[in-house]
């Protein structure tokens, strides 16, 4: 069971979640509709990146909980 804190660093943290997960979407959207090649690739690099944050958030809340 959580403590005050403990509820507070995981309401954060799911707030945390779901920014990376809405960026994530975001990245992905707009590398499907980019035509320039660099930028497409740098777009799909953030979206990889965000899916790790994604996982990396996930972990901890399971961490915490």
């Amino acid at each position: 069971m959580l403590d005050v804190q403990g509820m507070m660093v995981a309401e954060q943290l799911n707030s945390l979640l779901d920014q990376e997960r809405q960026a994530a979407k975001l990245a992905a959207e707009l590398a499907g509709q980019v035509s320039d090649e660099s930028s497409r690739r740098q777009l799909e690099e953030m979206h990889r990146d965000k899916l790790r944050h994604v996982q990396l958030v996930e972990r901890l809340l399971e961490i915490l909980e």
